[in-house]
Parts: structure tokens; C-alpha cells; sequence
């Protein structure tokens, strides 16, 4: 299977990206400068990172910028928070990527008893300390029903996780369908961006709304639409890190006809974009006509879906998928001819 991926890409020096839509409602925090600051501030000293270099690394990563994008309402100390765990969460991803499928199921476990507060272990590792410190934060704040749907979809997640290693040591590739939910739980979205839009905005669901078809479509739908973002535009990343074996490209030109161009799938993968999106707007609509404006369902529905436009601009805009010291970055979402270089992302307009 590898062998059809790789004849595919070999060879491929550049792609059109087209201008992505943008048509979910985007607000940023109006003090977004001074708390993105803040929070990767925080994080500069958790971390103990000093060196310039390295510092214009965490600067350029705009996690902070981030949170102020995924919850442009709520208030500053909750943001702070926010961005606090993304910090720790993309973290935990790269360690658990970076780890052996022998190790996960030990780190897995450790992972969700820090969440849970039921570690008695002597934690060294500085990312997990960061999580540990960041979660006593959480479950001070956070009331237990939303913390417990936290810790179960952060056990989804960190198993689907284990599964992802597992298929990127094996260089195997994914059906389309079978890829789709896997990145739903691997993306952890509904716990950073769902789970975390409540818990900003104090959103308070009831059960029967938490369980009703149209929350878990919506929440499906957000999260399917970050994941195609992050697979277009972080591919140049991974493809040079050679980790592109679980990205939605490479997994659409695998199960394509023979003959499917590299750019047929860029295509296809940007429709795909737009449809969740419509879906987003739809179901948005949906919600609105059946709840009352001041209801817990319809602040989630207003607010949950700026996640998906806030991940699409910070996309664009972050060293961690485009190169640090890039002048591309500018703020602003760029389209035209991508040439594939191993240090940054470079495109011609």
C-alpha cells in the first residue's frame, strides 16, 4: 500500500491551494495581543525555555492567539485557561506520537489519571507535569458532569492515539471511513473545543440535550471541519517529517482510481472543506429554529462553531505548520501555488 502512496507523491513539487471559505462567524478577543502574551508567557517559563531562538519558535506558534480565537467571548481568566491546556494538549500530542506502541498503554494510563486527579505517581516528565498542573486548574473550576465527559473522551481520544502509532509503525493506511472517526477521537476536539467552549462561555447543557442527535452532529461536524483544515494546510510538516501516512491526502489518493493526480486530491479534499462548512451553517440553522435564543442548546450553537473558523485563520497563521520566520504569515489567508520546501511553506500568489 505504501509503495501506490509514494508513487503518487514522488515526484510532486508544487499544488494550486485554492482561497478556502470562510463563512462561519470569526471574532477574535478585543484584548487578544496582551492575553496570547500571557498565556505563551506562561508557558515560556513552565518550560524553563530561555534561548531566543526557541522562544521565537513558541511566539510564532500562536497557541495563545489561539485560544483568543476558539473564544472570542468569554472571559479573560477563562481564555487563559484555555490557552494554558492547548499549550499542554499539543504537547501530549507530540509526545504520544512520538512514543513507542510498547510505552502507550502505560503513558495512556498515567495521561488520564493526571486528568481525573487520581495520580499518585512521581511524574518527572516536564510535559506531563505541565498537563498535571494545568488539569488541578481545570477540576477547580469545571463542575463535575462536564469533567467526567471530559476524562471519557480524553480516554477515547488517548486510545484511538494508541491506534494511530501503532498504524504509522506499520506505514498503513486507513480506509476514508475508518479515517474519518478516527481523527474525530484523535483530534480531541470535543474536549478542546467543545467541552471547552462550555466550560468558558458557562454553558450549561442538560442531559437531554447533550444526547440529542442534532449535539452530536453539530459536534461532529466542528470537529470533521478542523481536521480537514489541519490535514491540507500542516501537510508540507508532516510529508517532510515523514509522517504523512495518516493525513486526509494521502489517505484520499490511496483509495482513489489509478490515475488520481496529487492535485485531484488537494481538490477534492478543499470541497470537502466547504461541505462541512455548509454543514456547520445548516445545522446551525437547524438548532435556531427550534430553540429559544437564551437557551444552554443555542448559546452552544452560537458559540461552538467559531472553533472551526477560529482553527481555519489560526491555521494559516501559525510557525508550528508553515516554518518560523516565515514572511508569509502575515494574518492573512493566502491561496495560490504551494512549493513543497522541507523549511517553510512557500506560495506564489
Amino acid at each position: 500500500m505504501e509503495n501506490i502512496l509514494v508513487s503518487r507523491i514522488l515526484g510532486v513539487t508544487h499544488f494550486e491551494l485554492p482561497l478556502l471559505p470562510n463563512n462561519i462567524a470569526f471574532y477574535c478577543h478585543p484584548e487578544f495581543q496582551s492575553i496570547s502574551l500571557q498565556i505563551d508567557e506562561w508557558f515560556l517559563g513552565k518550560m524553563r525555555i530561555t534561548d531566543e531562538t526557541s522562544k521565537k519558535k513558541v511566539l510564532e506558534s500562536r497557541i495563545g492567539l489561539y485560544a483568543c480565537m476558539m473564544h472570542p467571548h468569554a472571559e479573560r481568566e477563562k481564555i487563559v485557561l484555555a490557552g494554558k491546556h492547548l499549550w499542554a494538549v499539543f504537547l501530549l500530542d507530540d509526545l504520544l506520537e512520538s512514543s513507542g506502541t510498547q510505552e502507550m498503554p502505560k503513558l495512556n494510563a498515567t495521561i488520564s489519571n493526571l486528568a481525573s486527579g487520581n495520580s499518585n505517581e512521581d511524574v518527572t516528565n516536564p510535559v506531563l507535569l505541565l498537563y498535571r498542573e494545568v488539569m488541578e486548574e481545570i477540576r477547580a473550576g469545571m463542575e463535575p458532569p462536564l469533567l467526567d465527559r471530559y476524562v471519557e473522551c480524553l480516554g477515547a481520544s488517548l486510545e484511538a492515539v494508541k491506534d494511530q502509532v501503532h498504524h504509522r509503525a506499520e506505514k498503513s493506511i486507513p480506509g476514508v471511513e475508518a479515517y474519518k472517526l478516527a481523527r474525530r477521537a484523535t483530534g480531541f476536539m470535543e474536549a478542546v473545543g467543545g467541552i471547552m467552549t462550555e466550560f468558558c462561555m458557562g454553558i450549561r447543557l442538560n442531559e437531554s440535550q447533550i444526547q440529542s442527535p442534532v449535539f452530536r452532529e453539530l459536534l461532529n461536524s466542528v470537529s470533521d471541519h478542523v481536521v480537514l483544515v489541519n490535514d491540507l494546510l500542516s501537510f508540507r510538516k508532516e510529508f517532510y517529517e515523514g509522517a504523512c501516512h495518516h493525513n486526509w491526502i494521502s489517505v484520499l489518493l490511496q483509495h482513489s482510481p489509478s490515475g488520481t493526480r496529487f492535485q485531484d486530491a488537494i481538490d477534492q479534499l478543499c470541497e470537502m472543506i466547504q461541505e462541512e462548512e455548509l454543514s456547520i451553517l445548516a445545522l446551525q440553522r437547524k438548532i435556531s429554529s427550534k430553540e429559544h435564543s437564551d437557551s444552554e442548546l443555542m448559546k452552544f450553537a452560537r458559540e461552538f462553531p467559531m472553533v472551526a473558523s477560529g482553527s481555519l485563520v489560526w491555521s494559516y497563521v501559525t510557525g508550528r505548520y508553515h516554518g518560523y520566520g516565515n514572511p508569509l504569515l502575515t494574518g492573512e489567508i493566502f491561496s495560490g501555488t504551494w512549493l513543497l520546501h522541507p523549511m517553510v511553506t512557500v506560495v506564489l500568489p
